[in-house]
């Protein structure tokens, strides 16, 4: 009975449980050394310090783990450690000098965590989608302006005005530059293409509490009102955790997994998301006004046209994806049914105008039904993404291959006599029976297909009679035993 209980703990109670349940422990007991006072520094200290040294020790345990995650791991580990060397430094003259000099040494190593943990972002960015990823792209530029603005009206005006033009000022400004560079790849991540599972969750909000936390520590510092201990410290040990435990989730591994998808899908989160972001400029400069303030007319409509262009390149993408979407089928890539039946009827009619010819191939995979029923409808995927690569491979450029139905595939082949027509037919029946195709991990299939040629100008007379007679060839074709290429009678003998 207790081998029983412990297998259940066992199953439910994962390290990144563990880890956020001890995070929430560990952020009781800061506060609660803080409440104690100066007497407490060292374990005050240790208990700060152990939120990014967590994140250090997760990181080097997930690059151990996870080959493919390795390069981002290390960038984030790296990043980690330049944050506890900077918190240490920081109180070690806090502790020795009894004030630190703005800026000092410790701002050399928090720096230089932000250029880590962005170079970890980035990794992980291109690993998922290493092409260009337009919708992508856009869409975190839409956010990284508006938070920008935001950085810059807020954060970094007041300092260039507020203060002499020296070191300390340069280092005021990188900060929220540092968080700008972060947010820009952190949102080209979390809102491009991929899997969403619960890691890249855990890093959205990681970075939207890192935001939060810096510009409130900005502004405060700014106003002089910042006191060290204060709620924004949780914000940041929380958000230390939460990175932690992102990368000790099982779905960790899909931060950095290849998008299988060309762009991201235009979900309700994800418009929310940049409908908030294309408003902030203009919200923000109304609110500026209504209080009374004297907001940056010019930076604030710069920004704002920036944004326009930005989400009408947005809707023009989507509306591009769409009509792709319509056109072409979503498994092999190829053509759908519907366009292709359009392109049929434009052809024949060009060609009976013309007097030009016009072949029609139409396949069928044989005994489809057996690689289904043997390697499940994973396997029988593979199969019919590996024909259409096969198929696109050998016909012409300007013929137009189409997924016709389940198993059964359609070329168009503009201008192809019955020669020319029978020439790439049997170029296609040999290319796709030449090697066996995987269908798992270590398991191939052998596959054939049998193939119906019809053709214009003959007794047929349009599309649909071209299609019948192509039809009445590819069953002439598996009649005949499969895997072999039969003419329409009326294409030969026309």
């Amino acid at each position: 009975m207790a081998n029983a209980h412990t297998a259940v703990l066992n199953r439910h109670v994962a390290g990144w449980h563990v880890l956020l349940a001890g995070g929430s422990v560990v952020i009781g007991l800061y506060f609660l050394f803080l409440e104690l006072g100066p007497s407490w520094a060292g374990p005050q200290v240790a208990a700060y310090v152990s939120a990014n040294a967590t994140l250090m020790i997760a990181s080097l345990v997930t690059a151990r783990r996870h080959r493919a995650m390795a390069g981002m791991a290390l960038l984030l580990a790296a990043a980690s450690a330049a944050s506890v060397t900077g918190d240490l430094i920081f109180y070690f003259l806090a502790l020795v000098e009894g004030e630190v000099a703005y800026p000092s040494a410790a701002d050399v190593a928090y720096l230089s965590s932000y250029l880590f943990m962005a170079a970890a972002f980035l990794v992980a960015v291109r690993k998922r989608s290493p092409g260009w990823d337009f919708s992508s792209a856009i869409d975190a530029g839409i956010v990284a302006v508006s938070v920008g603005y935001l950085i810059f009206e807020f954060v970094v005006v007041p300092t260039l005005t507020g203060s002499t033009r020296d070191v300390a000022t340069l280092v005021s400004v990188l900060y929220p530059l540092g968080d700008l560079m972060i947010i820009t790849v952190g949102a080209r991540l979390v809102l491009g293409a991929g899997t969403r599972g619960t890691a890249l969750r855990m890093v959205g909000i990681y970075l939207g509490l890192m935001l939060y936390a810096d510009t409130i520590y900005s502004v405060q510092s700014l106003e002089g009102t910042y006191q060290a201990g204060n709620y924004l410290d949780m914000v940041w040990m929380v958000s230390a955790f939460l990175l932690s435990a992102a990368m000790l989730h099982p779905s960790a591994p899909q931060l950095v997994a290849r998008a299988s998808a060309a762009t991201p899908d235009a979900s309700p989160g994800r418009l929310a998301i940049l409908a908030v972001a294309a408003v902030i400029a203009p919200t923000t400069m109304s609110v500026q006004f209504l209080r009374g303030a004297t907001p940056h007319v010019l930076v604030a409509g710069l920004v704002c046209n920036v944004l326009f262009l930005l989400v009408l390149a947005r809707m023009a993408g989507l509306v591009r994806a769409q009509r792709h979407a319509a056109i072409t089928d979503g498994l092999t890539g190829l053509r759908s049914r519907r366009f292709f039946e359009q392109s049929l009827h434009a052809e024949v009619a060009r060609a009976a105008r013309s007097g030009s010819e016009v072949g029609l191939l139409l396949l069928d995979l044989d005994h489809f039904k057996n690689v289904n029923d043997t390697y499940g409808h994973n396997g029988g995927d593979r199969v019919l993404v590996e024909l259409a690569h096969r198929l696109t491979a050998v016909i012409r450029p300007g013929d137009l291959a189409a997924r016709y139905g389940g198993e059964e595939f359609a070329v168009l082949l503009p201008g192809a006599g019955p020669e020319t027509a029978a020439e790439i037919a049997e170029r296609i029946r040999r290319a796709i029976a030449m090697a066996p195709i995987a269908v798992g991990e270590h398991r191939v299939h052998s596959v054939t297909v049998s193939i119906g040629v019809a053709g214009l100008p003959s007794i047929c007379t349009d599309a649909e009679e071209l299609v019948l007679a192509a039809d009445r060839a590819l069953y002439a074709s598996k009649n005949a035993g499969r895997n072999r290429v039969t003419e329409s009678v009326r294409f030969v003998g026309r």
